[in-house]
């Protein structure tokens, strides 16, 4: 797992990569935010569906520990537009990255994922990158705004780096509004979500 020696230093930092995709500048914005809370960031600029494939099967030994794709989305795959002849784009249907792709492809043991993208947390999604042997995968399972997946991450990591605890962060930051309700956890046996009157549900797969 990727160990930069900012997790060595006296104040630990927490390492979180960043995939953005097309994202107009979101993903900037969050590494800002990130960065007040004592994180050390790796940036990953994504150029084409490879540059893509290349981050999420990184193997046992390069994975992050927590991972945010910051993208736009549709119907739980990944948007990502024409490419001139000379790219490869076999990984694409109709320019989009759909989750079965993903779900060969991936390769992060241990790893928590958190999907900015739109419809990232529909089931189709949770159980492809699942598939990645991650320790869990948070997306909404409909569309929301960009504020609130910054919102969300905000919430997230400030009481993540609290308490160290990734069930009750994800709570927290879930429970803020109506969209951050949306957004499911994903863990290897079904996902959490929160109702409408901020209980929380389990749904086995």
């Amino acid at each position: 797992m990727w160990k930069p020696v900012d997790t060595r230093f006296y104040a630990k930092r927490l390492p979180v990569a960043i995939a953005a995709i097309d994202d107009g500048g979101e993903a900037d914005f969050i590494r800002t935010v990130l960065e007040q809370f004592n994180t050390v960031t790796l940036f990953h600029a994504i150029g084409t569906p490879g540059d893509f494939l290349q981050v999420i099967g990184q193997g046992v030994e390069n994975a992050p520990p927590y991972l945010i794709i910051s993208a736009h989305g549709d119907k739980g795959g990944i948007i990502f537009g024409e490419y001139i002849e000379e790219i490869d784009v076999s990984s694409l249907h109709d320019e989009v990255m759909l989750p079965e792709t993903i779900g060969q492809a991936i390769n992060l043991p241990g790893t928590v994922v958190i999907n900015t993208a739109c419809s990232a947390g529909v089931e189709e999604a949770g159980k492809a990158f699942m598939q990645g042997n991650l320790k869990a995968y948070i997306a909404a399972d409909i569309d929301v705004s960009g504020e609130a997946a910054a919102l969300f991450i905000m919430h997230f990591f400030h009481r993540l780096i609290k308490t160290e605890s990734l069930e009750d962060a994800w709570q927290h930051a879930a429970a803020y509004d109506e969209e951050s309700r949306a957004y499911r956890l994903y863990v290897q046996d079904g996902f959490y979500q929160l109702t409408p009157e901020g209980q929380c549900s389990k749904t086995a797969y």
